[in-house]
């Protein structure tokens, strides 16, 4: 089966995933994905999977980074995510649908913006830590999560090998905090080009 994406779905899967607040790969496996009822919901409540016979992914959404001003930058267009969209299925526990988390862009390493000042910061956290040794997000009051210190997700590094088991590329991915659980949704979909 060819793995090509026209202009024209790529487009749709790109406004759908702005509209239903998805990633753009779950978005394009939907739209790749027929289903009988189309007028059905398409996504539930993390505690109430539902029971079509499609597979199910939990899954946080994030505002994009506020840019202040900035420049965005060329590859994510200020998202801070992996220009492909690419997202990684992770196991979760008790029987719960895998977890979808998605790339970060390796141009701006998560920040959004498409210039870092390296002595003052971006205001954002980056996954690359070189750009952030000096960086703290925490206020005078403390955080109300000490796990994350309010950012709501980690960066992870992780490493992709190819069909051998060779190392092919080092990414980062945005890994939601358990202080988000409460935000948690279930989205619907093969999704074809999730890996992990």
């Amino acid at each position: 089966m060819s793995r090509h994406v026209s202009n024209d779905l790529k487009s749709r899967a790109r406004a759908l995933a702005a509209r239903e607040r998805i990633p753009y790969s779950a978005a394009l496996a939907r739209l790749r994905t027929p289903r009988a009822a189309a007028a059905a919901p398409t996504d539930t409540a993390a505690n109430n999977p539902s029971r079509f016979l499609l597979p199910e992914y939990l899954y946080v959404d994030f505002p994009a980074p506020d840019l202040g001003g900035a420049r965005p930058c060329d590859s994510c267009q200020g998202s801070g995510l992996d220009a492909d969209g690419r997202t990684f299925a992770s196991p979760s526990d008790g029987g719960r649908p895998p977890l979808l988390i998605e790339a970060v862009c390796s141009s701006c390493s998560g920040c959004g913006r498409a210039e870092h000042d390296l002595e003052n910061g971006c205001g954002r956290k980056h996954a690359d830590p070189d750009l952030d040794d000096e960086f703290d997000d925490r206020d005078d009051e403390g955080p109300d999560c000490y796990s994350c210190g309010d950012q709501e997700f980690y960066y992870v590094q992780g490493l992709l090998r190819d069909e051998d088991g060779e190392p092919t590329e080092v990414i980062y991915t945005r890994n939601p905090c358990g202080c988000t659980e409460g935000r948690v949704r279930v989205i619907l979909g093969d999704l074809i080009e999730v890996a992990g």
